[in-house]
């Protein structure tokens, strides 16, 4: 192993002779004979790789494999292929010229720390849930390098995600869905959309994806055929919602559709954020709609199931947090043990007349 430095240009070069071929390279960014012995290692461990065809795994640079790979992955088999293009965006610019395998957990967590510290372009502060959304794509996309045999193992699962609360209850108070609905007078569309949601329960994905071929008004059901857990479903329809659908004009086959280019709509978040501004509701999302709508029906009494089926939940448990025990709920409870006392002492007292009369 020889390396040395030029006296003409000061560049480092590695000169070795292999099965007597002479090899010479000059070694760019190298800056000392401890990088350049190193460097010249690597270049002969590679010419004695191919020599008895243990060739390297391949590498590929990470940009690359998130087009090549992981995007028609997410177009094929995800419902979140948009999102995840914005989303591999973000992460190609953090982990620009980089290739799959340079790719470890500390800098997966310089990541997230660095994410999480810049505002979103609208100067506010970015969730915990937004976040671990973004590390949940990284992984996915490393979980195909490693099913491509890129890497070993996947670095991001080394990577702890922030700890969230996904007990969010905000629900919308009479008053506030009066002025939040007030100030949409002049926006059908959307009106119509916020509506559905606090009288269905339905997703916004649900909402967006309605087509007229869904609603059945002689059942007087909304059949919703794509869902997050992929299963179809059905969905009465109350008085507010059928005479909403039928009073709509069908303009294309989704009921719900993009104005300008007569498609299905993929956001209403600017005109909604700026409703809810307007309105002076604060601290509301759009789920926020699905939350009020289930807790409404809990609270007027109706069995956990039902809510459960009408929400698309797989699991119970993950209705029971609108089954919550409300105040009106607990003076209701209450108020029945009166009734039950009631009816307790007048059978007593009847019992004792009768008694009474016998004797």
């Amino acid at each position: 192993m020889t390396v040395r430095k030029r006296k003409d240009t000061g560049k480092w070069v590695s000169d070795f002779y292999y099965n007597g071929q002479r090899i010479v390279k000059t070694l760019k960014f190298v800056r000392t004979k401890k990088e350049a012995e190193n460097a010249e290692a690597v270049i002969m461990n590679k010419i004695f790789q191919q020599a008895y065809g243990f060739e390297a795994k391949p590498d590929k640079r990470f940009e690359d494999f998130v087009v090549e790979t992981f995007l028609p992955y997410s177009e094929t088999n995800k419902k979140t292929f948009y999102t995840d293009v914005l989303i591999c965006r973000v992460l190609v610019l953090a982990f620009k010229g980089k290739t799959v395998r340079q790719i470890s957990a500390p800098m997966i967590e310089t990541f997230k720390q660095e994410f999480m510290a810049t505002p979103t372009k609208h100067g506010s502060q970015r969730s915990h849930s937004t976040v671990n959304y973004y590390l949940s794509v990284l992984s996915k996309i490393l979980s195909l390098a490693v099913d491509a045999e890129l890497i070993e193992s996947n670095p991001s699962h080394r990577v702890k995600k922030f700890r969230v609360n996904n007990q969010r209850m905000r629900v919308l108070s009479a008053d506030e869905e009066g002025r939040l609905l007030g100030v949409l007078k002049d926006n059908d569309l959307v009106r119509g959309i916020i509506t559905v949601a606090l009288h269905t329960g339905l997703r916004r994905g649900e909402i967006f994806n309605l087509e007229w071929m869904d609603l059945d008004f002689d059942r007087g059901t909304i059949e919703v055929r794509e869902s997050k857990s992929g299963k179809k479903r059905l969905v009465p329809m109350n008085r507010t919602v059928r005479e909403l659908f039928k009073n709509r004009v069908r303009t294309g086959k989704y009921v719900f559709q993009n104005p300008r280019t007569g498609m299905k709509l993929t956001s209403v978040k600017k005109s909604f954020t700026g409703a809810i501004r307007n309105a002076d509701i604060e601290n509301f999302c759009f789920h926020d709609l699905r939350h009020t709508a289930a807790s409404r029906m809990a609270n007027m009494g109706s069995a956990g199931f039902s809510i459960q089926k009408i929400l698309g939940h797989s699991d119970i448990r993950m209705t029971a947090r609108y089954t919550h025990a409300t105040d009106a709920a607990l003076k209701r409870a209450v108020a029945n043990l009166d009734v039950f006392s009631q009816f307790s002492n007048e059978s007593v007292t009847e019992n004792k007349e009768e008694a009474t009369n016998f004797l």
